[in-house]
């Protein structure tokens, strides 16, 4: 374990911005295992998205779930296949308050913002030219993930959705293709701090 993770282990300070740890595992394990597991996908633009269950739409127990997250990873490739992995989490309102992570129109639909970053533009750039992307949820203090998967599109109308993000720059409309939960999964223990 790094000495920045033993430090805030001990101490209780936040590692990575967002989380203290528990465990003698250090947050980018954790980071890298999400990742791992929803960006190395075949050929995304030649197949279609895959599930191990059938398509579903967004549950009440999973917009709730969604609802109270505070970060995601959002993966999304190109043409090619090259995969993106990106961490998004809530921003914080002129009061303090946190802006909400997405928004769920329907059971079939939810929203992400998207605010500047750095000019990169790998998931926009991504999404653009391959509509596939997955979204996972993680909570590991109830040690449960969702994955949802669908196809986006991206709106440029800035002010659709400013009340709920004031500062986004865009929106990735997701059109929910599967979206299944993991109550099992092995997550390291980590906290929100």
């Amino acid at each position: 374990m790094s000495k920045l993770n033993t430090a805030a282990a001990q101490h209780g300070r936040p590692v990575f911005g967002i989380f203290t740890t528990r465990a003698c595992v250090p947050a980018a394990i954790a980071w890298h295992a999400a990742c791992v597991c929803i960006a190395h996908r075949p050929s995304p633009a030649a197949a279609p998205i895959r599930s191990m269950h059938a398509p579903a739409p967004l549950t009440d127990d999973a917009i709730a779930f969604i609802r109270e997250q505070a970060f995601l990873i959002v993966a999304t490739s190109d043409d090619a296949g090259n995969s993106d992995c990106s961490y998004r989490g809530r921003h914080p309102r002129a009061d303090g308050t946190p802006t909400p992570l997405v928004t769920c129109v329907d059971a079939r639909t939810l929203v992400l913002p998207d605010f500047a970053g750095n000019n990169l533009f790998n998931t926009i750039g991504n999404l653009l030219v391959n509509p596939a992307i997955a979204l996972l949820f993680v909570d590991f203090v109830r040690q449960t993930t969702w994955l949802v998967q669908g196809r986006a599109t991206i709106d440029e109308d800035a002010g659709r959705f400013a009340a709920l993000w004031p500062d986004a720059r865009r929106y990735v409309i997701v059109d929910v293709e599967c979206a299944q939960p993991r109550t099992d999964a092995t997550l390291p223990p980590l906290v929100l701090a």
